[in-house]
Parts: C-alpha cells; structure tokens; sequence
C-alpha cells in the first residue's frame, strides 16, 4: 500500500468507528507539503487548540528571554508576588515550600501548580478555577492577573523543582508575560508571534465572520457497546466558547487556530526559529536550548503520562529520547504537544517532518493510532 492509502485506512476506521467526527491531516517538511487531506471537516476549520497552546506560550517566553526581559532561574515573585509564600500540600497538613518556584520551573512543568484533579492538591485548585468559570463571558470575568493570583492561593502538590506535575504553569506563565511586556498578552501573541508567521486565523477567540468555520466540539459516549459521540456544550479551565475576547487570556489552553496557521509555527520551530524571509523569531543558540529535555533523572519518574514513555520533557513539550521506550520511529530530539480536545503536532528536525492531526473531542487520546500514524508520516 502507499503511505496514503495507510493513513487513509487509519483514519477511516477511526471515523468508522464512531470516536471522531472527522479530521485533518498534514505531513510537511520545511519546504514541501507531502500530504494534506481533510476527513469531514473543510479545510478552513477553526479548532479549539487548548494544550497545544502551550508550546506557543513557550516560545513567547523565549522571545522575552533573548530580548534579556526575563531571567529564567528567577523566582515567579519577582513578578508576580503573590507567589511568594507559596505552601505545600502533604499528608500532615500545609508547610511552607523550601524554595520559590522558578520560571524555570513553569517551563518544566516541575512547579507543583497543578490542575483541577482527583487529590487533594486538585480539589483545592478546583475551587479556585471554579470561581474563573463562572465569572467566564461576563461582564466579572477575571483578567489573566487575576487569575494568576487565585492559582496562588492554591496550595502546590509538591515542592519546587521536586517532581514532574501536568498543571496551570503555563497561565502563570502568560501573566508573568504579561506583566513583564505590559502589552495585554493577546496582543503580545498577535504582535511578536501571529503577524511575523503570517497565522491570520489564529486568537485566544473567534470573530464573528469567522465563528460559522469554527467546528463542533464532541464527548463521547459508551452506549449498547458502541461508541456515540454527543456535542459537548462545557467548557473547562475558565474557558469560555471563543464568541468574545476573553478577560483571561489562557497561556495553557485558550488558542484557536487551524491546520494551515499551526503548519506555519511548527515550520518556524522546524526551522529552528528561523521565520520567512530570512528573519528568526529565535535565534539559533536559544532553539537550541529550547528543544532539549530539561527533566533530571529524579523528575523523569515521576511523569505519569503513559504516552510519554521514551520522552524527556522541556519549554511545555515532550522531547523524544529512546525509540524502544517510546515505540516511535521519530528521531531523537523529535518534539511537539497535543491537546485535550484532540489535536496533536510533532515537529521532528532530524528527519526534516512535521506532522499535525487536527480533530475536535473532549479528552480524547488514542496514542496507538498516533504511533501508526506517526510511522507511516515517516514513509512519505
């Protein structure tokens, strides 16, 4: 079979199956495009991006730090204070952390912040992040400030720099941005990261000529032993549904984008942070930086992501290290993210590939077909 009747074949059972409503694919290196195909969705389609915002807020953190506005071994305090006195959650009760988190840290991952969850370190975030959600949309809703103060006052899940914790780091990023660049941080994104790569559809929300491209969000639904997929009309995280400019500008999870814009950020990436026309969004010493595992041994055992089995982690991204962990024929150093309503990217400089696969449910993973896909990208 040829690499696109595999992907074809992979992708229609999928749909067949009844776990996605439809999807997008593209393969590309630097230069070329070696497959695009759409699967029930039009090739304009608007998604809602969430966690693969975070690389975005990554590099925008990079730009600061090459411009010398941002010293990424200081302390959050330094900018947002409220942070100064962070305590940690354990099984005797609430201590004071024994140092402050890092910016660092927010990077890694490895703060302690972490999101609304199941322990009790969680459900002390949840009722924070609660309090974002109603206020969302409304005249009330809290600002990107203020929220970085709420998540303060959250207790951490572990000490600073002490374990690998999936969480709200990347917000506190975007207000440390924020505050740091004094532009509101939509506007930063659009000036310094949207308009230099030409991303035209992309924003932390939907114009009104543009919300009839912004497609369904789904669940899906165990019922009479097969899957159904219902639309999903919640919203988490203090996200609202892209109808407005939002308060809270989410560095974590609050981008819209489409196939087309994320291909010119990852060509960027892939370019090692080189932009059209000559021009470098980073520069070559601090890709370099950018795209290496940043995890110790100690906080490598502690990530609990069974996909990232063979990854290291670093600036808000799996980075791959060991093939026979990972299952993956990706080179090393292969990076990238995907996010909770579906959407994935890898962005691989030793074999010269990006791949983006684009869909739009709530929770959705299915990292064996993300490794069959992965394989057959790389024999275009």
């Amino acid at each position: 079979m040829k690499s696109k009747e595999c992907m074809d074949a992979l992708l229609e059972k999928e749909i067949k199956e009844n776990r996605i409503p439809g999807a997008q694919i593209g393969v590309y290196s630097g230069e070329e495009t070696f497959y695009e195909m759409e699967y029930g969705y039009p090739k304009d389609s608007i998604y809602r991006m969430y966690s693969m915002t975070k690389p975005v807020t990554a590099v925008a953190a990079m730009v600061m730090y090459q411009r010398g506005k941002l010293d990424l071994l200081s302390p959050v305090a330094e900018y947002l204070p409220e942070f100064g006195e962070m305590e940690v959650l354990t099984e005797a009760g609430r201590k004071s952390a024994k140092r402050q988190i890092q910016i660092w840290d927010l990077l890694n991952m490895t703060s302690g912040i972490v999101y609304p969850d199941e322990d009790l370190a969680g459900r002390e975030m949840e009722r924070q992040i609660q309090k974002v959600q109603e206020r969302t949309d409304t005249p009330e809703a809290y600002t990107t400030r203020q929220v970085a103060e709420l998540i303060a006052k959250a207790p951490l899940a572990a000490e600073p720099g002490e374990r690998w914790r999936y969480g709200l780091s990347a917000d506190v990023l975007g207000a440390v941005i924020e505050c740091i660049d004094g532009r509101e941080l939509s506007r930063f994104y659009q000036e310094e990261i949207f308009e230099p790569l030409g991303m035209e559809d992309t924003s932390f929300w939907v114009p009104r000529e543009k919300q009839s491209r912004l497609v369904t969000l789904f669940y899906q639904e165990e019922e009479g032993g097969r899957t159904i997929l219902r639309e999903d009309e919640s919203r988490h995280l203090g996200l609202g549904y892209g109808m407005v400019s939002p308060a809270f500008v989410s560095g974590g999870a609050g981008l819209y984008s489409t196939r087309e814009d994320y291909k010119k950020f990852a060509r960027m990436l892939l370019k090692k942070g080189g932009l059209p026309g000559g021009n470098r969004l980073l520069s070559e010493q601090v890709f370099s930086m950018f795209v290496q595992n940043h995890l110790t041994l100690e906080q490598k055992k502690t990530v609990d992501f069974v996909h990232m089995a063979g990854y290291g982690y670093g600036s808000l991204m799996r980075i791959h290290e060991n093939p026979r962990q990972s299952g993956s024929c990706s080179g090393i150093g292969e990076f990238g993210w995907d996010g909770w309503t579906g959407p994935y990217c890898s962005v691989d400089c030793e074999r010269d590939r990006i791949f983006l696969f684009m869909t739009q449910v709530s929770g959705y993973s299915d990292w064996p077909l993300i490794r069959k896909m992965k394989a057959v990208v790389n024999t275009f």
